[in-house]
């Protein structure tokens, strides 16, 4: 493209840009592949080529055109992919609407920008209509959010215009697992798929900084830079590995459906009345330069774990928010209360953090069980949401019942009598998370795996810390704390339901290193420790 520009000294310059070789492989491919994915690897002038393809295609002549481009968060859309723009677009004659977020070109034809932060936020283009969408940083995305856009609004009512879906990304990422099962491990790079299911083509096209001339002759050093990276980010961003990372640990978990997908196969619900008689649960993960994060829940009689209320600061005093949890927890009969183990660690200040707690909240708490691996293994087996098949529970508990009608009255008895009514077959998550735990569902889908050192040639199996994941820690917590008083942990049920776990993770991956290795860890863990008293009524059930 070669277009007239001006800087602020009126001086004329010609702006040219040229796509290089692998570039215009990309975009010069045809409209009958509906899905393209572009990079691999960092420095291959991916979300340039995706600005530019509208341009390149001739696209912003056609006055139907309409164009969007998606970054996750808006920052990222701001810095990386407007900025750029208008580099561009401007040299066409084309205006930009800063409100709405698009471009305006002479013809008629729209180039807007979006972020989709959010699953419920591609609701927000439920009535628009594309011809071209792209993802920049596709692995930043859930695959729902893709699937959604791509499926739904990427259409054309022109002859003359295409409907085609372009993305660009690195290896690694929250998402990096199911874009790489759906654009790079079915084939070969360069090899055009065809979609079982909806008989829609896509291509993955591999690209290096190398193929980048202007790169390398602008910044001779990058690649020498990518070179001495740690192990894992160098294979991923020089030599673009896609087995270096594991991705996303938690594919699971749901908060929109995918097409075809029962109804009931999610994680995030609209808040209800929690009865009272329902077992409550609070589980704390204490810091201060990092987030003290508090997580109540609710065991129902088919035992399902309602995660209801969260409590998240920063940099708060232990009086303050040890008190507002206290608050929170107020004429709330709680069966168990754990924090982390770092709350028993004597700071030199006389008084632990537990100490505190206890002292400004009220509440007596017990060491959480620390088993990183444990703990993922039994929120995994939570968010599944296989078919289970629900038969009638054990006959409920009479002196249970006779003690609801006296104390709580005949509507409280007869909510009891009907939770124990025979269940039908259904899809059944035992995790369900309310939508005002918004921090929780945030941390959620950014747990990855992390990928140990190539040279000890140990598996990923371990949740990678980062910044934000208190919310994590306290679901382990709190999902450790609910077993337990199931009766699990600390039983032969709880590792066969962890040996089970595996073994259908081994029946999907293949990966006999990855198998050896997790059932090694189960056979080294102690199930035994002593475990909360467990009422009568709930032992049964186990028998």
């Amino acid at each position: 493209m070669r277009a007239v520009d001006y800087d602020n000294t009126n001086v004329q310059l010609d702006r040219v840009w040229k796509p290089h070789k692998r570039q215009e492989m990309f975009a010069s491919l045809p409209d009958s592949i509906f899905e393209a994915l572009y990079g691999g690897a960092a420095g291959g002038g991916k979300s340039e080529l995706l600005i530019m393809l509208p341009i390149i295609r001739g696209f912003y002549k056609e006055p139907r055109f309409k164009g969007i481009i998606f970054r996750r968060t808006y920052p990222e859309l701001e810095s990386e992919i407007i900025l750029r723009s208008r580099d561009w677009y401007s040299l066409t004659g084309a205006s930009y609407n800063n409100d709405k977020k698009r471009w305006h070109f002479p013809s008629g034809a729209v180039m807007q920008f979006g972020h989709i932060e959010y699953e419920q936020d591609v609701r927000k283009y439920d009535t628009a209509e594309y011809n071209y969408a792209a993802f920049d940083e596709l692995t930043s995305f859930t695959e729902f959010q893709y699937i959604y856009i791509s499926r739904t609004r990427c259409r054309s009512s022109s002859s003359n215009l295409p409907a085609i879906v372009r993305s660009a990304t690195n290896p690694g990422n929250s998402g990096h697992a199911w874009v790489r099962k759906m654009f790079v491990e079915p084939a070969p790079y360069g090899t055009i798929l065809v979609d079982r299911k909806t008989s829609l083509r896509r291509i993955f096209i591999q690209s290096f900084a190398q193929d980048n001339p202007y790169l390398m002759q602008n910044d001779p050093q990058y690649v020498n830079r990518l070179g001495s990276l740690p192990e894992a980010e160098r294979r991923a961003k020089l030599e673009g590995d896609w087995s270096t990372f594991e991705g996303q640990v938690f594919n699971d978990y749901r908060e929109e459906n995918f097409p075809g997908e029962p109804e009931n196969a999610l994680h995030v619900i609209a808040p209800f009345p929690i009865p009272e008689w329902w077992p409550r649960f609070l589980a704390i993960d204490w810091g201060y330069t990092a987030m003290t994060c508090a997580l109540w829940a609710a065991l129902s009689p088919d035992d399902r774990l309602y995660v209801y209320r969260e409590y998240c600061i920063k940099e708060a005093k232990t009086i303050e928010w040890a008190t507002e949890i206290g608050n929170l927890s107020r004429n709330e009969k709680l069966t168990d209360v754990v924090m982390c183990r770092s709350a028993w660690a004597n700071r030199g200040e006389g008084h632990t953090q537990v100490d505190q707690f206890s002292q400004y909240s009220g509440l007596a708490a017990r060491q959480a069980e620390n088993d990183r691996i444990i703990g993922k293994l039994m929120i995994q087996e939570y968010l599944r949401w296989d078919n289970r098949v629900k038969d009638a529970p054990e006959p409920f508990d009479i002196d249970v019942a006779k003690d609801i009608l006296i104390k709580r009255g005949p509507d409280a008895y007869q909510g009891y009598l009907n939770s124990y009514k025979e269940k039908k077959k259904e899809i059944i998550p035992k995790l369900q998370i309310f939508k005002n735990c918004v921090v929780l569902r945030t941390t959620i889908p950014l747990c990855i795996y992390d990928k140990k050192s190539q040279i000890s040639q140990k598996p990923a199996e371990d949740v990678k810390e980062f910044h934000g994941d208190d919310p994590y820690d306290a679901l382990r917590y709190l999902v450790c704390s609910a077993n337990n008083y199931l009766g699990m942990i600390g039983s032969e049920a709880a590792q066969r339901s962890a040996q089970d776990l595996v073994i259908r993770d081994f029946q999907k991956s293949g990966d006999w290193t990855s198998y050896y290795r997790r059932m090694e860890h189960l056979e080294n863990v102690s199930f035994n420790y002593e475990p909360m008293p467990v009422p009568k009524s709930r032992l049964r059930r186990f028998r």
